[in-house]
């Protein structure tokens, strides 16, 4: 049966690589390993072949797939996007690997193949293919990947500088790493600051999601309005109105996790955090600040206004800029008030 994880594999125990996903960077860069791993750079011309879904055909595969190496033990043969190849090829790449001839190296890629078919079981049952999947990172993993990224770029960064590095970033690890390699030659081996950031990146440090995070738990309303202005101002920072409404709203959730399990176990707020793995001193701070400063019963009503909001950014009913404004006036000055009033689908509900 096929490995399904990279811990303690060897490539060159295989012969057949299977490898997908959403994170094409991590399979760039396998590949790159993998082909490293069988081949040297001086003859990668002769024993190399790469196919991708606007140059492939089963006739020029096959001659791929059949050729001998030249002047090396193997060649490798590449077929990107294999969860778009037709009948055809995928008949002829089962009938090679039957053959299981030990001169050629078979790496595939594809972002989601059909793990269904049959010609993808038989690739898993194969003792000589090592099947991969590279999930999409989410937002914690991200800032893992680049924080590892620039360490092995003998490089070092904050975790307020990587906090706020994130809010430049997407899911697109190519896209992260081009950011980072700005930073690192920014920096030139330095470590990288806030600063650094700010200047490089145009992300303020004094105007972002997290700093507007902090001013909404304190229930700071002329702070947070002035933070969340300058943020939907600036054209360099990703948080739009939807991630503002959303990131604060993961924020309250759990707050309220926290502040239930305190009320229930008849505890203090910062017990209950520690009890349910809310202890970390720097990023879960926010979160535990929101839980002693909003009452269990004030959190269930802000999750109606999150609501709200996102049912009006994205129903088009009022300017993104002012829903969100709304939002936070509602959160800082009404979160227990029973008479402030929402959408009537919200009051339809309650009746």
């Amino acid at each position: 049966m096929a490995k399904k994880t990279e811990t303690d594999v060897e490539l060159k125990d295989y012969l057949i690589f299977l490898l997908t996903g959403e994170d094409q960077f991590s399979i760039e860069m396998k590949t790159g390993e993998v082909v490293s791993s069988f081949m040297d750079n001086d003859l990668r011309d002769f024993n190399y072949s790469r196919f991708n879904a606007e140059n492939m055909s089963a006739e020029m595969i096959g001659s791929a797939l059949y050729s001998l190496p030249v002047m090396a033990d193997k060649r490798i043969v590449l077929i990107s996007d294999i969860d778009q190849v037709g009948v055809e090829i995928y008949e002829l790449l089962t009938r090679f690997m039957k053959k299981n001839i030990d001169s050629t190296v078979l790496v595939m890629t594809g972002t989601k193949p059909d793990k269904r078919k049959t010609f993808f079981k038989d690739i898993s049952a194969n003792k000589n293919a090592l099947v991969l999947e590279y999930k999409e990172k989410n937002e914690r993993e991200i800032m893992q990947w680049v924080k590892n990224y620039i360490s092995s770029k003998g490089c070092s960064v904050s975790l307020e500088s990587l906090q706020l590095l994130t809010l430049s970033l997407s899911t697109n690890l190519t896209q992260v790493a081009s950011e980072a390699d700005k930073l690192i030659e920014y920096t030139k081996g330095k470590p990288i600051t806030e600063d650094a950031v700010e200047n490089v990146l145009g992300i303020s440090k004094e105007y972002n999601i997290f700093k507007l995070q902090n001013a909404v738990v304190e229930k700071d309303l002329k702070k947070s309005f002035f933070i969340c202005d300058n943020i939907l101002k600036n054209k360099n920072n990703k948080t739009d109105p939807i991630a503002i409404n959303l990131f604060l709203s993961r924020i309250f959730t759990s707050a309220f996790e926290i502040g239930y399990h305190a009320v229930t176990n008849k505890v203090t707020v910062d017990k209950a955090a520690y009890a349910i793995g809310y202890n970390n001193a720097w990023k879960d701070a926010d979160i535990v600040t929101c839980a002693k400063k909003y009452r269990v019963t004030e959190l269930i009503r802000c999750q109606r206004y999150f609501l709200e909001c996102d049912i009006k950014l994205k129903s088009g009913y009022q300017d993104p800029g002012t829903s969100v404004l709304l939002l936070l006036e509602k959160l800082i000055l009404h979160a227990d008030d029973k008479e402030c009033g929402y959408l009537s689908y919200f009051n339809d509900l309650r009746k």
